[in-house]
């Protein structure tokens, strides 16, 4: 009887060494393949990351030009367009621009008071169909039709010609003051776009309110 209980167990023995050893053969192949995503995710995504929307990012010049009653604001931006943006672009992730205008009057005793406040929104991306780049006016619906990126990034980068303001919103013996300052968002993709693409929900910047004076 205790033979048999012996050879039983060492039967089981026999048996389960090579069971335990297959599984443990799995376990360390799992483990491996785990670091390498993992090692692969830190060489590919970071330098995503790191090349996001950083660099220069402000308005070099702005002002409001009078024409047909009408003022219209044009101004000029430095965009931190990277390669990985680039990139980024080419794949059909949008970039979305924010312009934001405010006109106050300049009062000496009393805080300048708000006269008029514009938001004005952008929208570029690559559509493989036509292999053109989209840029898109969201007020107004109207867009343009771009072959390189290089043409889509300037004219998103130059406002030309915006109805900004009525002439008969300003007098003429008032100082005013302009201020603009822009957003830039890449990423703001659906869901499951996000999911194979998770960096690029936090590429947004906000530069500094751009300011001058003016008077009539």
């Amino acid at each position: 009887m205790t033979a048999t209980r012996f050879n039983q167990q060492g039967f089981d023995r026999r048996r389960s060494g090579p069971l335990l050893a297959r599984r443990a053969g799995v376990v360390c192949s799992l483990l491996a393949t785990a670091m390498l995503a993992a090692l692969l995710a830190a060489v590919l995504v970071q330098p995503l990351r790191a090349d996001g929307l950083e660099g220069r990012f402000e308005i070099r010049s702005a002002d409001l030009e009078l024409r047909d009653g009408v003022y219209h604001l044009n101004a000029r931006l430095d965009l931190p367009i990277s390669d990985a943006v680039r990139r980024g672009l080419t794949e059909g992730v949008p970039l979305s621009l924010e312009l934001d205008l405010d006109i106050k009057r300049v009062r000496q005793l009393l805080p300048n008071s708000s006269v008029a406040e514009l938001t004005q929104r952008y929208h570029l991306q690559y559509n493989a169909v036509s292999a053109r780049y989209i840029l898109r006016n969201d007020n107004s619906g109207q867009q343009q039709s771009l072959g390189t990126i290089d043409e889509a990034i300037e004219h998103l980068s130059e406002v030309h010609s915006l109805p900004a303001l009525d002439k008969a919103l300003i007098a003429r013996d008032r100082r005013y003051e302009a201020n603009v300052r822009a957003k830039i968002d890449f990423g703001s993709v659906p869901f499951t776009m996000r999911l194979l693409m998770f960096w690029v929900s936090d590429w947004h910047r906000e530069c500094d309110w751009y300011a001058w004076t003016f008077q009539p």
